[in-house]
């Protein structure tokens, strides 16, 4: 009964500190030297930096927030999230289903067949992003936040109890001591190892919160280590999708100055083994992309350089040498020369 009155009485006198410091009636108030202030400050910083930095990595690994909470919910369920295929396998798919409607031996559905099985790859690879993505950066600072942070916190609220406590006893001796002459001995007493008991606590309490503090200095070091984890998983992700698309290049026969013919001037390169090739049979272009040519025309391939042609490709890239207009056409419809001497 008497623990419970006396902290009764101590909740009481820290309210009252409470209240009167938000009132401004309060003229002495216990103040923190300027390096723990900026402690203070940096962990500010440190909690909403990376509470918006996990939100926005989290956005970019799912943009869609439906399936975010969905995630989250099979997290608090504690059951693994459904295998579901992400958007570039959903494309891969369609690809691929259209592409056999159309007939794998036309031009058209093969290269959708083609183009399908590449994004199907692509998927592969982005999921394979994002799982290392959340287990090198997500996860260790959502621990951060959930663990370290959030006692940091804790301890934060218990050093401001401690400092309302503090300023309450120095309030109360400083009356007793105005009213000295009217107050018993044994009350002056009382209020001054109540200060004494107070200026203990909150010292103690204040060392724990500042070794808390001067850790986040390794949690800065971690955090950079997820950093550069995340870097890395995006480098290889990338690098990844550029393979994939390369060699789904080579396979519809496209150049890499295919996509720049129809709004960049072409310029004649140099080739260290020109090849030519003697058109069949006459081709009409179904897109921008192609080109119209007639029988017995004589073209240049067009290949990159150090780039050799691929048998296995099913369009080659052409320039006529005159106009030096240039567009992909069927291989089947080319004779290819003999390389020059």
């Amino acid at each position: 009964m008497n623990f419970n009155l006396k902290a009764a009485g101590t909740l009481f006198s820290r309210a009252k500190q409470f209240t009167e410091e938000k009132l401004g009636q309060v003229v002495d108030r216990t103040e923190y030297d300027d390096n723990f202030e900026q402690l203070l400050a940096r962990a500010d910083r440190t909690k909403a930096w990376t509470e918006r930095l996990t939100s926005h990595v989290d956005t970019v690994l799912q943009p869609n927030p439906n399936e975010r909470l969905e995630s989250f919910i099979l997290t608090k369920l504690d059951q693994k999230a459904l295998n579901k295929p992400n958007i570039y396998e959903q494309l891969g798919y369609c690809m691929c289903e259209a592409g056999n409607d159309f007939g794998p031996s036309t031009q058209y559905g093969s290269a959708l067949i083609k183009c399908g099985q590449c994004h199907q790859k692509l998927g592969l690879a982005h999921k394979e992003f994002i799982q290392s993505a959340a287990i090198g950066f997500m996860q260790p600072l959502k621990s951060f936040l959930d663990g370290e942070m959030k006692s940091l916190t804790k301890e934060r609220r218990t050093l401001e109890m401690k400092r309302l406590d503090l300023d309450a006893a120095r309030s109360k001796q400083k009356k007793a001591k105005m009213t000295n002459s009217n107050v018993p001995m044994a009350m002056a007493d009382s209020s001054d190892t109540e200060l004494r008991q107070a200026q203990t606590e909150f010292d103690r309490q204040l060392e724990i919160t500042r070794l808390m503090l001067d850790g986040l200095n390794n949690s800065h070091g971690h955090h950079l280590r997820c950093l550069n984890d995340l870097v890395e998983s995006e480098l290889q992700y990338h690098r990844q999708s550029v393979q994939v698309l390369e060699d789904l290049r080579k396979q519809l026969g496209l150049s890499k100055s295919t996509s720049n013919s129809s709004t960049i001037p072409s310029t004649p390169r140099t080739v260290a083994t020109p090849r030519t090739a003697t058109v069949k049979f006459d081709y009409d272009a179904s897109d921008i992309n192609e080109l119209s040519i007639l029988a017995k025309e004589t073209v240049n391939i067009v290949l990159d350089d150090n780039e050799k042609l691929s048998d296995d490709a099913e369009w080659i890239t052409i320039e006529k040498p005159y106009s030096k207009e240039r567009g992909r056409v069927p291989r089947g419809y080319l004779r290819i020369d003999s390389l020059s001497s």
